[in-house]
């Protein structure tokens, strides 16, 4: 094996060290079928000139006769058949592989300097021809093709300079007719200024007249008094005749009316000619309210949508009617509603929800619908669940030790006392320490810095009778990282599974 190893070596063409390199410096920048770039051809004249200058002292001994520079050869792309070639400095064109071979055979001694210029020549006569006919036929196709593109151009310009020219037609007579109108409008604008200033001079006249009736009247008056005390012993009255003013009030009223009309008109001209302000997002909401009646109620249900995206964009449930279930006491012919967290209401004829006291029953459940802005309770139907008096003992219900020790502490904001006081026993059974605030009875600071405090596991908050400062914080704090719930108006079951789940206890519950 090592035999034929070095008969295969022997074999091997021998090429020149700066050939060599040369050759695998223009395979890194070149590929088949592919054209270099202006900065590329320039760098590869510069590399060749530092390359091949070693070999230039060697090349003039194998060249006697006729020289040849390595200096002064160039490279560029043959468009035809996209490779690259060589110009020599006679003027020839060769491909740059086909140059670079020669050139090594002839710097090894193995061809003569006749056959070096030979081999070139017969190489490049018939690639000047075709390159000069290639040259030829792709100049005038590009310029059959740039014709064509000008061509194209020229007539879309036309194109839109008629339309150009339709539009400014089309907005001159547009702008002939608002000049038109605008002089209408000002003409009519002092016609309304020059009544409005005849009705002024008017009014002031007549006003002027009125004040010297009323003093015309009253120096009569007076000197009638003065004639009465002069005839006191006659019993002839001297009536003074009423003026009648009715005329003149009649024209002062016509006039104050016209008056009216005249500003009517200006103010409705104003608004016209000017664009209405733009109305604030509380008035749209308060014009929306004013307009809602039993005719229009239909076209309010989109709303739903309204609240759905609020309630995403700021975490919250906002719902306005929420579903409870409870029972009822009859107490002296009264009867009262329980709900399942032990709160009682006193409902009316109109929260029964058409349901008669006669049908009444403490027997079964009934199912309600409660405002959570207002607490207000609606009757729905009766349910078939009967209620059960007995409650389970102490010892059916919780045990006297936690069942987990998992060291948990837990804050709840809520003023639905039973509620939470229910749900910390729960809690209480699986090891979990519950902190209570109720925000009718602790100051919201307290609540607030008690809240950023970082002993507590999780965060639970009630919405309904919470500050708006403490959502608001809640959510900040949510965003942070902090386990903590804003919830509408939960139960005891509701509050235990927020705290589980928070928790990660739900699999061990």
């Amino acid at each position: 094996m090592k035999l034929n190893k070095q008969h295969i070596t022997e074999k091997k063409e021998q090429v020149v060290t700066d050939i060599k390199n040369f050759e695998s410096f223009v395979k890194k920048i070149y590929t088949s079928d592919s054209l270099l770039s202006r900065q590329q051809l320039h760098k590869l004249n510069q590399t060749s000139q530092i390359m091949l200058r070693p070999l230039q002292s060697q090349l003039d001994d194998k060249l006697p006769t006729q020289s040849f520079n390595l200096s002064l050869i160039r490279y560029k792309n043959d468009l035809r058949v996209r490779q690259l070639q060589v110009v020599l400095p006679t003027g020839e064109v060769t491909n740059i592989q086909k140059f670079l071979k020669q050139l090594n055979l002839l710097l090894l001694g193995k061809i003569l300097e006749s056959d070096f210029y030979q081999n070139i020549k017969l190489t490049v006569v018939s690639n000047v021809q075709i390159e000069t006919a290639d040259k030829i036929k792709r100049a005038n196709q590009s310029l059959k093709q740039r014709i064509r593109q000008l061509t194209d151009a020229k007539i879309q310009l036309m194109e839109q300079y008629n339309c150009t020219q339709v539009k400014l037609a089309q907005q001159a007579k547009q702008l002939i007719i608002r000049e038109k109108q605008n002089e209408k409008l000002q003409t009519k604008i002092k016609q309304l200024e020059q009544t409005i200033l005849d009705c002024r001079f008017e009014f002031e006249k007549q006003k002027t007249e009125m004040s010297t009736l009323r003093e015309q009247i009253r120096i009569k008056q007076t000197k009638q008094n003065r004639q009465k005390v002069v005839k006191q012993i006659s019993n002839i009255k001297h009536v003074c005749p009423k003026l009648d003013d009715k005329s003149f009030k009649e024209e002062i009223a016509s006039l104050k009316q016209k008056f009216s009309e005249v500003q009517a008109e200006l103010r409705l001209y104003k608004k016209r000619s000017h664009p209405d302000a733009p109305i604030s997002r509380s008035e749209r909401i308060r014009q929306l309210t004013s307009e809602l009646n039993f005719a229009c109620v239909e076209d309010y249900h989109p709303l739903l949508r309204l609240v759905h995206k609020y309630n995403d964009l700021v975490a919250e449930d906002l719902t306005l009617w929420q579903q409870i279930q409870g029972h009822f006491e009859k107490i002296d012919e009264c009867w009262r509603f329980i709900d399942q967290n032990g709160q009682v209401y006193a409902l009316s004829d109109i929260s029964l929800n058409g349901i008669t006291q006669d049908s009444l029953t403490t027997d079964y459940y009934y199912s309600a619908r409660q405002r959570s802005d207002t607490g207000y309770v609606m009757m729905i139907r009766q349910l078939n669940k009967r209620v059960i008096d007995q409650q389970p003992t102490q010892e059916e219900t919780e045990t006297t030790s936690p069942i987990l020790s998992l060291k948990k502490q837990v804050l709840i904001i809520s003023w639905w006392g039973e509620t939470v006081k229910n749900a910390t026993k729960k809690l209480n059974h699986l090891g979990i320490d519950v902190v209570w605030l109720d925000p009718s009875d602790v100051s919201n600071d307290k609540i607030m810095h008690e809240m950023q405090k970082a002993q507590y596991d999780f965060v639970l908050i009630v919405m309904r009778g919470a500050h708006h400062e403490t959502v608001t914080a809640a959510h900040r704090l949510r965003r942070s990282g902090r386990q903590i719930k804003v919830a509408n108006n939960p139960g005891a079951s509701a509050m235990f599974d927020y705290v589980s789940g928070a928790l990660g206890l739900a699999d061990e519950c």
